[in-house]
């Protein structure tokens, strides 16, 4: 009777939380929409000038051929910083949220290894050959993201969807089965890591945060500033792919252990 009370005073609690975040969120949404510009609206700063600024002198300012990367790897620096960010936390909550359910058993994985997933030999076949050529498609994106389409989102995509065909095609191990999501989670906070200590490492040179034409490497030159801008660049598509795919990879192994097939 007690432990029912107990769990009837922890509910009641968790539902006054939540009504109080809910309130905070909406009362600050709310506030936020008095002073932000309206979305669409001609003469906001986005539609007016920076849009313009940007297509006429991106290549100049940050050295990437591809627009739209200039702006989110150079102009936006700091807010693709943040929403790396938030793919990490992202995973850091799926991991506190699935870490009080219990583990499936393994068993279920070793019967697995006899069904076919896809019905067919040629199609299970078919995506074992698939993988490799994803992960070097996702290797390309990332180094190409500069100067054509692509960039480490994608990438880190493309790299953790290799991962899943690898996890659910029966009798297929490789290496990548040995990784588990606390280990997917390391990896992807290196990946923040790698992120920050690009934009840092202009500080120690004179510069600003994310100057990469102040990175300590190399000379003053103009060529080099052009070399430095498109190796800070990289530097940071790199970190951002780790994090994505290691996030992903992170969810999919809290998930897929932690939920039974049988049915």
């Amino acid at each position: 009777m007690e432990k029912h009370l107990h769990r009837r005073k922890q509910r009641k609690k968790r539902i006054i939380a939540m009504i109080i975040l809910i309130i905070a969120v909406a009362a600050s949404t709310f506030e936020l929409a008095t002073f932000l510009p309206t979305i669409g609206e001609l003469n906001t700063p986005a539609n007016s000038y920076i849009s313009e600024y940007y297509i006429e002198n991106a290549v100049e300012d940050t050295h990437s051929y591809n627009i739209v990367t200039a702006v989110l790897a150079d102009y936006r620096g700091f807010d693709t910083l943040f929403e790396t960010c938030v793919m990490f936390l992202s995973g850091i909550t799926a991991m506190m949220v699935l870490s009080t359910k219990d583990k499936v058993s393994k068993s279920i994985e070793k019967k697995s290894d006899d069904v076919n997933i896809f019905e067919s030999d040629i199609m299970d076949n078919a995506f074992r050959i698939i993988i490799p050529i994803i992960m070097i498609y996702g290797i390309y994106v990332l180094a190409h993201g500069e100067i054509s389409l692509g960039g480490g989102f994608q990438a880190g995509a493309l790299l953790a969807s290799a991962y899943l065909l690898d996890k659910i095609i029966p009798g297929f191990r490789t290496v990548l089965d040995r990784i588990t999501e606390e280990f997917a989670l390391v990896v992807a906070g290196v990946g923040s890591f790698i992120y920050l200590s690009t934009g840092l490492l202009p500080m120690f040179n004179g510069g600003n945060f994310l100057e990469y034409g102040k990175l300590p490497f190399g000379s003053k030159s103009i060529e080099t500033v052009g070399y430095l801008h498109s190796t800070g660049i990289l530097l940071i598509e790199v970190g951002v792919t780790i994090c994505v795919a290691g996030v992903i990879i992170a969810i999919l192994e809290v998930v897929l252990e932690r939920t039974s097939f049988d049915e």
